[in-house]
């Protein structure tokens, strides 16, 4: 039974570091908390994950559910921003984003509205009909003070 002693403490060792990854909501920074609510403002974090990078050291990554909608972030250690994927609805966007869509639609029918990010900020992804018409399809990128990036 000796023999095995090592191999059964380097196992132990293998598997409490992968099952690490997985942290307590309370173990995650307040930085990073705050991070979140500014990205994803009320959002209620389910489930955080942290992994090891050569650039930013440590990644959160985060699934939270905000209204009724289930979305994930993922955040430097800082709190700069990697990675944000959650599908809203008009209802959800800021103002500026909200008048900005409707705007540029002309009212038009909104098929899907996607929180994203894009160089460490976030944007709002729609894909709408202009105006009345269904034929004519467009595809917006909007920052969040409403400026249109695409």
């Amino acid at each position: 039974m000796a023999k095995y002693t090592p191999l059964a403490v380097l196992l132990l060792c293998a598997w409490s570091v992968h099952a690490s990854d997985k942290i307590p909501i309370s173990a995650v920074p307040a930085h990073v908390r705050a991070a979140i609510q500014y990205y994803a403002p009320g959002a209620q974090l389910t489930e955080a994950r942290v992994t090891q990078d050569s650039t930013y050291h440590r990644i959160y990554d985060c699934t939270y559910f905000r209204n009724i909608h289930l979305g994930s972030i993922k955040l430097s250690s800082r709190g700069q921003l990697l990675d944000v994927d959650e599908t809203l609805v008009i209802e959800d966007v800021p103002p500026a984003v909200r008048r900005r869509i409707v705007s540029e639609t002309k009212g038009g029918l909104i098929k899907k509205i996607k929180l994203d990010a894009l160089y460490g900020h976030e944007v709002y992804r729609v894909k709408s009909y202009y105006d009345k018409s269904t034929k004519i399809e467009i595809s917006l990128v909007i920052a969040r003070n409403g400026r249109v990036v695409e």
